[in-house]
């Protein structure tokens, strides 16, 4: 079995335990305007464009003019002769490549001297439930040799609780605490994150849930109420909360993939809004961490 992974590279305790070989799988089902990996939101991979040094005659069909795509043509592109073999090219390439799971395994294995503290290997995204079959497949032959795993996860599949049992540490996003404002922003209802942060503090040992907090979008009082009260409602007491400030890294990269970056410098959280929510989830007895 194969995985489209897009990026892949050792970080130190953000993502899990210790320091780990983190692999970025292809393909997301949100649309979250602020996301910090756009190229990893196509399933089948997105065009990556460096303006300063592609050449507009790589794409027989005029998508590229002075180094912009024009995404409306790309799309409707199925041989993606702009990435050929023969026309490789710095200046353009696509976001992912196709790796088999045993050599992951490999890699992983050839890794281990490196897995100190805990560590071991974080599954992240994109969303890497999108690919089930072969996840679950690579996470069987992490567990079988004795490797530490780990998943970060927007908590919107029905088959997530198949793989509780294969991951060691589990990260859920609750992003938007009002049902309809998280349709309207991340394209994806919430009735399933809820129910999955649900089953995993029931069956889940090590489960964090992250809030990525943005100002205007869900840094309110109201919404700091509303999360408390999901929590408090459905007994969510013993698993670990961790907030995580607006950043605009990926603006760069959502022009390469020729798309619109619609965030603005109003976006990013004061330190005295990030302290309150912290301040209110300890008050009501819940474990605040920072990975």
């Amino acid at each position: 079995m194969k995985l489209k992974v897009f990026k892949k590279g050792f970080n130190f305790s953000q993502d899990g335990p210790g320091n780990r070989l983190v692999l970025h799988l292809q393909g997301c089902n949100m649309r979250c305007p602020w996301c910090s990996n756009p190229e990893g939101l196509e399933l089948h991979g997105s065009l990556i464009v460096d303006k300063t040094t592609v050449v507009d005659s790589l794409c027989p069909y005029g998508a590229l003019c002075d180094g912009v795509r024009k995404t409306q043509i790309c799309e409707k592109c199925t041989d993606r002769e702009c990435v050929a073999a023969r026309n490789r090219s710095t200046g353009i390439r696509l976001s992912c490549e196709d790796i088999e799971n045993d050599e992951l395994v490999a890699l992983a294995v050839d890794s281990k001297a490196m897995f100190f503290k805990g560590g071991g290997v974080t599954l992240s995204g994109g969303e890497p439930t999108l690919q089930f079959s072969a996840v679950k497949d690579l996470l069987e032959k992490l567990k079988g040799n004795g490797i530490n795993t780990a998943m970060e996860t927007n908590g919107t599949s029905h088959l997530l609780e198949e793989l509780i049992p294969l991951i060691d540490h589990l990260f859920i996003d609750f992003k938007i605490p009002d049902s309809a404002k998280h349709l309207a922003l991340t394209g994806v209802p919430d009735d399933m994150i809820r129910k999955n942060i649900c089953i995993a503090e029931k069956r889940h040992a090590n489960l964090i849930v992250r809030t990525p907090l943005i100002a205007g979008i869900n840094d309110s009082n109201e919404d700091i109420e509303a999360f408390l009260s999901f929590y408090h409602e459905n007994s969510i007491t013993r698993s670990g909360f961790e907030f995580l400030p607006y950043f605009d890294y990926g603006r760069v990269k959502w022009e390469q993939c020729g798309m619109e970056y619609c965030m603005n410098d109003d976006a990013h959280i004061n330190k005295n809004t990030f302290d309150l929510f912290v301040e209110r989830f300890k008050e009501k007895g819940l474990r605040v961490v920072k990975t």
